[in-house]
């Protein structure tokens, strides 16, 4: 079998997406040594690309003017010249034909329950091309059990249960605790963040600055906390760059007392190679987001043996299981008790990260291969 992949993204910064394809290749090359791979590109990948077997082969193809005309051009005709019997690809798959059956995954369909989240131009491009996906696509491939019924309910008229299949996310092994501890990594992640105080103690929030994210929360549940009768000494650090429609994240973040704000960091994009350092020396990490596919920074977090609190939403019960504090994502007041009872205690910090580190290990990027290698057989 001849398995053609469309890699583009792994030519761009890190985001959950690139994370997805880099992990899932690398999963491929350990677990088939049989059938060949494709990966196309549509520019060269920066930096170490997963690393793969003798019966993967990488192509940069011809760049047309963009994105769009690469995915109706470029790669469907690559497809058919390299004699491909499977194609994979992510969201959206070429609406001017393929030669092959084509598997699509899907991370979420955020826009559709969400749409008041989403700038007008990219929900109209959204609602317009993604049910054609969904239609053309000979398998769907969701990210997390929540993301398939989402998909399963919101477009029943046109899915069939029997053509989405849900494989879970993994971790890279750089995702893991501290070799030289806690503090260490804390003093390291100081330097990164140019803190002063190198000792300085921090709760941690990652992710791209958008509505969605609900750092709005986060602040007033860090306020809370702060001005509270249980105030610490930690800082908020917030590590994303800035997104979309951060008006409502900017009134807050002005509202608050010069005494909360001056304990808040916003540290913008950090490196990934950066990123482990920083949940290895946090003393809990916070996810409040409205809702997510899957929800990798938690799965960092407790692979780095970070304690989490996390939104009881969508797919991030199903990633946390019992390892980790669940509560409702605007309820601030939850939050900062939350934040009291694990920032007050070493014993139960330390209970967090043990189930955490427990929790993570169930995801692996070979399970997820296995699981998308499957699909593929179920195709030809």
């Amino acid at each position: 079998m001849r398995i053609g992949i469309d890699a583009r993204t792994l030519s761009g910064r890190f985001t959950g997406d690139r994370t997805y394809w880099r992990g899932l290749i690398g999963g491929l090359s350990e677990i088939d040594h049989e059938n060949e791979y494709v990966l196309y590109t549509r520019l060269p990948v920066d930096g170490d690309p997963p690393a793969t077997g003798p019966n993967f082969t990488w192509k940069v193809l011809p760049s047309p003017a963009n994105d769009a005309l690469w995915m109706q051009r470029a790669f469907p005709g690559a497809l058919r010249r390299d004699k491909i019997d499977v194609g994979h690809t992510q969201y959206n798959i070429p609406l001017l034909g393929a030669p092959c059956p084509i598997v699509t995954t899907i991370g979420d369909i955020s826009f559709n329950l969400f749409p008041e989240l989403f700038l007008p131009k990219d929900r109209a491009i959204l609602n317009r091309f993604m049910p054609i996906s969904f239609k053309r696509a000979a398998h769907i491939i969701a990210v997390s059990e929540s993301t398939r019924r989402d998909i399963l309910r919101q477009y029943k008229k046109i899915v069939p249960g029997d053509k989405v299949t849900a494989t879970l996310l993994a971790v890279s092994d750089d995702f893991r605790p501290p070799e030289d501890g806690q503090e260490s990594a804390r003093k390291k992640a100081n330097i990164l963040l140019k803190v002063d105080d190198q000792n300085v103690r921090y709760i941690l929030a990652v992710g791209v600055l958008q509505p969605r994210k609900n750092l709005k929360s986060l602040l007033d549940a860090f306020a809370l906390m702060k001005l509270g009768p249980k105030s610490t000494d930690h800082k908020l650090v917030i590590v994303g760059k800035r997104g979309w429609n951060n008006k409502a994240l900017d009134e807050k973040w002005e509202s608050l007392p010069e005494a909360v704000r001056k304990d808040i960091i916003f540290a913008g994009y950090v490196d990934d190679k950066d990123l482990p350092t920083l949940y290895g020396g946090a003393d809990v990490f916070c996810y409040p987001s409205l809702y997510e596919g899957f929800g990798l920074p938690v799965l960092e977090a407790m692979a780095c043996g970070c304690p989490v609190i996390t939104a009881r939403t969508s797919s991030l019960p199903e990633v946390v299981g019992d390892a980790g504090v669940l509560l409702a994502p605007t309820d601030s007041e939850a939050w900062a008790r939350a934040l009291e009872k694990i920032l007050a205690s070493a014993q139960v910090q330390q209970r967090w990260r043990e189930r955490g580190l427990e929790r993570a290990a169930e995801f692996s990027w070979t399970k997820t291969a296995q699981q998308t290698l499957t699909v593929y057989k179920q195709l030809i």
